[in-house]
């Protein structure tokens, strides 16, 4: 396994304390955590990573946290736990005051992908169309299929899709590209570049059409963006599907993150 810059690794396991924000985005910086309050609704739009909490202070900081959040009226927030994360046992302090593993994903690995071989990518049917998004029509039923995919229903779809693109329009550093097939969207998959790598997220395919070449379509197009901007890495926190698959692929395996659900 080779070295890491520090900068790198601590990208790999606090993503959204590194990543740049998108105009509705925004950070609270503290010695003992960071919040990430994202444009975006559900849990995946308010996170709470790089914990350095002192001995015996848990509680006190999780009420600090509690607060801050429903101050900007967040009711949910998922806890990223990274193995630098302090103290050392905090997973299991959190347990004690409610904040349980979450049901979707329990844990992430943070997986590296530097200069591939040739030939790294198994081809795909020519039915799989991968088109980048580039069209609020496009987006809005990309976006039917990111939250399908991860069991969010916004109180409001199309005032929240709205939002979402506004977001996405204004923010030249985050790509989106669709995989369709007979003209339906059935995958997406993010990229957003960064000086260390370009990150993989936001990825997720119809159920109905998985094992069919979407998820290979989807990696190569962003990797093929990747390479035009000079950045010739990619770097993503993969769930427990998505895992195995990419280790085959020659992916490096740099940090394991547990994820946490704390309902307010």
């Amino acid at each position: 396994m080779q070295a890491h810059s520090s900068k790198l690794l601590a990208l790999a396991e606090d993503l959204n304390t590194h990543m740049p924000l998108r105009p509705g985005d925004f950070r609270i910086v503290t010695d003992r955590y960071v919040i990430i309050l994202g444009a975006t609704e559900g849990p995946h739009g308010t996170v709470v990573q790089r914990f350095r909490i002192p001995q015996g202070e848990v509680a006190q900081t999780l009420s600090d946290i509690r607060a801050r959040l429903r101050s900007h009226g967040r009711t949910e927030a998922l806890y990223e736990v990274g193995p630098s994360a302090l103290p050392t046992d905090l997973t299991q302090q959190l347990a004690e005051h409610g904040v349980q593993p979450f049901a979707l994903e329990q844990q992430t690995e943070s997986l590296l992908l530097s200069d591939p071989k040739p030939g790294w990518l198994p081809p795909w049917p020519d039915s799989v169309v991968i088109e980048r998004v580039e069209d609020f029509d496009s987006y809005r039923r990309s976006q039917q299929v990111f939250w399908q995919c991860f069991g969010h229903t916004p109180i409001d779809f199309e005032e929240s899709v709205r939002n979402d693109y506004a977001c996405y329009e204004a923010s030249p550093l985050w790509l989106r590209f669709a995989a369709s097939i007979d003209g339906k969207i059935v995958g997406v998959g993010d990229v957003v570049f960064t000086e260390e790598a370009a990150v993989l997220c936001g990825g997720a395919t119809d159920p109905a059409h998985r094992s069919q070449g979407v998820y290979r379509a989807l990696l190569a197009a962003r990797y093929e963006e990747s390479c035009r901007h000079g950045i010739p890495r990619l770097l993503t926190q993969a769930g427990h599907m998505s895992q195995p698959i990419l280790r085959r692929l020659g992916f490096e395996p740099l940090c394991r993150v547990q994820i946490l659900h704390d309902r307010l």
